[in-house]
């Protein structure tokens, strides 16, 4: 099977498609589950998986999922529950706050599922995201328009693991 991953990477990093060197081919990090799965079914082309690191903020988009190595984690951006915020070209008497849903998946198995809170204006919370380690919702985009209703495809999220 590594062999098939490792010809896959390099096809897709050939083939000029938007590939991160951290999927295996110029660095010691292993590919998720999720991207060992995609790549085996040749989806490789629309892997969008990210690798992420302990205490360094990085992106998911919506219905994908995020590897840390060092964790043995993934962390897919599964759900916005909800997204009141004020529209940029609004006046409004309360800034509203969006609420998303991230699953946590150690060694391939959904261990939970948690539930993020930001609000515009006030500094984020970290959720426990195990006795180590927390997550923290940095920033939620795109930040909504008046009349404009946003895609869940759209969605992507900035997010952070700590260490405690």
């Amino acid at each position: 099977m590594k062999s098939v991953v490792s010809a896959a990477v390099i096809l897709t990093f050939v083939s000029g498609v938007n590939c991160l060197p951290s999927y295996g081919i110029l660095s010691n990090i292993k590919p998720s589950r999720i991207e060992v799965q995609s790549i085996a079914q040749g989806n490789h082309q629309q892997l969008m998986a990210k690798v992420g690191t302990i205490d360094t903020p990085f992106y998911i988009k919506y219905g994908k999922t995020a590897y840390l190595p060092t964790e043995n984690l993934e962390i897919k951006f599964s759900e916005v529950i909800q997204d009141s915020r004020c529209p940029s070209n609004v006046t409004c008497i309360w800034q509203g706050e969006v609420i998303i849903g991230l699953d946590i998946i150690k060694n391939g198995k959904q261990v939970s599922t948690l539930t993020l809170t930001l609000i515009p204006g006030r500094d984020p919370l970290p959720i426990q995201l195990s006795d180590k380690s927390s997550v923290k919702l940095i920033r939620v985009s795109p930040y909504p328009i008046n009349g404009k209703t946003i895609a869940l495809q759209d969605y992507i999220v900035k997010i952070v693991v700590s260490r405690n």
